[in-house]
């Protein structure tokens, strides 16, 4: 599981979020895929709060522990949660997760990258993806079991979280520096916890 430095620069709350559609409204009509390529949109996962964990590509090995984790901590959500996974690509490679790998939490297409863009989550450098503490993460994956999938042209993508209120706007995002770049699964139900009402 990797592991985060926490800090202003990387996690931020609402206040420092800017929101890049006109309404609440329209990013709840964000169109979404599942990974059967059935159309759905954001609103339909609507809770308070909504916890999107943003993959770079559900190929990526880091992301791939991460949800694995994070789904077997499913009964830890404070009540009234919920918790999705977003990312570019690929259909295939989210149906092996689901399929292959038992990953239960909703794993959902967004090629277009709206839900991304939203929280201005954006691609990692080339010495962000070449970080040695990215490169561990890489490897404790293989460890648990975990294998290289082809790469897809959202390769450079950064590893991030955005937290969404029950409206769909924006309570709080983590930015991911380097590969598998997410707080601890406690780190982050303790974020979930302090973001529900009455939890």
């Amino acid at each position: 599981m990797s592991r985060s430095r926490q800090g202003k620069r990387k996690n931020t709350r609402a206040a420092d979020v800017g929101q890049t559609v006109t309404s609440a409204e329209a990013f709840a009509n964000i169109s979404l895929t599942d990974p059967d390529g059935r159309p759905t949109n954001l609103g339909d996962y609507a809770a308070d709060p909504l916890a999107v964990i943003l993959v770079r590509y559900f190929g990526c090995l880091p992301c791939q522990h991460y949800l694995r984790d994070l789904d077997r901590a499913v009964n830890r959500f404070p009540s009234g949660s919920r918790v999705i996974a977003v990312g570019g690509s690929s259909t295939a490679q989210a149906q092996w997760l689901r399929d292959t790998k038992g990953i239960d939490i909703p794993l959902l297409l967004d090629p277009t990258h709206r839900v991304r863009s939203t929280a201005q989550l954006g691609t990692l450098n080339m010495r962000q993806l070449s970080k040695r503490g990215g490169m561990r993460n890489y490897a404790r994956a293989m460890r648990n079991g975990f294998r290289p999938q082809v790469p897809t042209r959202d390769i450079t993508q950064a590893p991030g979280i955005a937290v969404f209120k029950k409206d769909c706007s924006i309570e709080w995002v983590h930015r991911g520096e380097m590969l598998g770049d997410y707080p601890t699964v406690d780190e982050f139900l303790l974020h979930l916890r302090s973001l529900t009402p009455n939890s």
